[in-house]
């Protein structure tokens, strides 16, 4: 599959098209931001939300590792049910 057939399935990203897109912490200030919203897709497809005071947003990227903790039991959970071993 060559790259320009990805561009019918998917956005391709590259350097110049996000350039603009730097947001330092002080402008969410500025703006008056209290809140970050986290969203991700899980190996299941299923998005996935959290919401973090701007605080503690500032706090995390200045770790040597930003992230956040996802609870295990996230992982395991199918439909309504957890799945054996994520208890």
């Amino acid at each position: 599959m060559s790259t320009d057939d990805l561009h019918h399935h998917a956005v391709l990203y590259n350097l110049p098209s996000v350039q603009g897109a730097v947001v330092s912490i002080q402008d969410l200030k500025v703006q008056g931001i209290s809140y970050i919203r986290i969203l991700w897709v899980d190996p299941i497809n299923h998005v996935k939300c959290r919401i973090v005071p701007l605080p503690y947003f500032e706090k995390l990227l200045k770790t040597s590792r930003p992230g956040t903790p996802v609870p295990k039991v996230a992982l395991g959970i199918v439909f309504l049910t957890v799945a054996e071993g994520f208890r």
